[in-house]
């Protein structure tokens, strides 16, 4: 708990910081029980009753942590100009090599986020995919997610050889010390990253093409909660403003606060919102899940054909995917007939079966072996993508009755075969 002290410590320092009744925990407590020990490490929570819309952490603009900050304090150290003007890295290869130098490159003046980097959790205690180890990975085939979590670690090693090139071209003991460990500083990125689209002056969620991965040290210290209300304000300082800082009088920067507008009784877990996101997504970039979660999605795709349908619970977003299968199962492209819905449906339910087939078992002996906080995210991941096969199947069923129904008043009765 040290670390986090010096980390509130440092953002006061830097015109930031939490409000003096909340704190850090690393294990949640009910009635001065204790319910459960926090997974990423640390919590935030009430030390007194809270009233609503109550701003919990503020973070100047000059400790956020963008593309451009860490190309900045990376070109001070490592000789990038050819990484720069030719853009061949990403967002995530510049802001991860910049949180990979502190550790790497002792003493650097132009490393400024030790405090922030210290309160981060260990690459032990991250339960992303490409920190599964490999039976857990293995329990997940023939899942959406076991093959996204296999893209990912294509593209993230190929991105880290180049960042392990750059460092071991400047120094061969930086390369050395460049490890992988499931990349993540990457997963930190992956897992905290909000769109630079906040630092707006209304500060929003939605991504467009310009939005940029950013780092909000504080403002990212709260677990997530669905449905939190909570709301990211930006303020300015007032024209002509000044503060002392180390001696020198210089003009504040602008912060970005957390308001939450639910009050808390003292002693409750302070929650942000990250949005909502299916357990596939939570588990592939936070590496946690929620219970039966509303947003679950499953992704699904017709062979030969590039696009993908992305269908949510109770079927939702399938009128899509019907009208690819009904036509590509059509004989004439001008005219739908009953046989051409029959024919799309039983497409649709013999996917659906072969998609079943393919996930994993019920009951598996190895799941022992698993750690209880990534069985248990195995257990709401299948749930979510099970129910939704079962909707979908449910749809083609419907589909299928409204073609026989058809087929009725042309006079036509159809007998259909188990």
């Amino acid at each position: 708990m040290a670390n986090l002290a010096t980390f509130k410590d440092w953002l006061a320092k830097h015109n930031g910081g939490f409000h003096p009744h909340v704190r850090f925990v690393e294990e949640l407590m009910f009635n001065e029980v204790k319910i459960s020990k926090v997974p990423s490490g640390s919590a935030v929570v009430a030390d007194a009753d809270l009233p609503a819309d109550i701003a919990i952490v503020e973070c100047p603009f000059d400790l956020v942590i963008t593309e451009e900050l860490a190309q900045k304090c990376l070109l001070e150290i490592l000789d990038l100009r050819n990484e720069l003007e030719n853009k061949t890295w990403t967002e995530r290869q510049w802001i991860s090599s910049y949180l990979c130098a502190h550790w790497i490159v002792e003493g650097s003046r132009h490393l400024l986020h030790d405090a922030y980097l210290n309160t981060l959790p260990s690459a032990e205690k991250l339960r992303t995919p490409l920190h599964f180890t490999a039976l857990e990975l293995e329990l997940f085939q023939g899942t959406n997610l076991y093959g996204a979590t296999l893209d990912r670690e294509k593209e993230w090693r190929a991105e880290w050889n180049q960042c392990k090139s750059a460092f071991s071209r400047q120094n061969a003991d930086w390369g050395d010390k460049f490890s992988w460990s499931g990349n993540y500083p990457s997963t930190y990125l992956s897992s905290r990253a909000f769109p630079s689209s906040l630092l707006s002056p209304k500060p929003t969620l939605l991504s467009s093409p310009n939005t940029k991965p950013i780092l909000l040290p504080g403002i990212d210290a709260l677990n997530h909660g669905r449905k939190e209300p909570v709301t990211w304000a930006v303020s300015y300082p007032p024209t002509n403003s000044t503060s002392e800082s180390e001696g020198s009088t210089q003009t504040p920067s602008p912060k970005i606060s957390l308001v939450l507008h639910n009050p808390s009784q003292k002693g409750q877990e302070l929650l942000n919102n990250y949005g909502a996101k299916p357990n596939s997504e939570l588990i592939l970039g936070y590496g946690f899940a929620l219970p039966q979660n509303p947003d679950d999605t499953m992704v699904l795709k017709i062979g030969g054909l590039h696009q993908k349908w992305e269908i949510g619970r109770a079927a939702k977003g399938a009128e899509g995917l019907w009208n690819e299968i009904l036509r590509s199962v059509q004989q004439d492209p001008e005219e739908t007939t009953y046989e051409d819905q029959l024919d799309a449906a039983s497409a649709l339910l013999d996917m659906l079966k072969a998609l079943l087939d393919r996930f994993p078992p019920d009951r598996d002996e190895r799941r022992v072996s698993m750690r209880p906080e990534v069985s248990l995210m195995l257990d709401y991941y299948l749930e979510g993508q099970k129910e939704i096969v079962d909707s979908l199947a449910d749809f083609a069923r419907e589909k299928e009755r409204i073609a026989i129904e058809q087929a009725r008043a042309e006079g036509i009765e159809v007998v259909l075969e188990d």
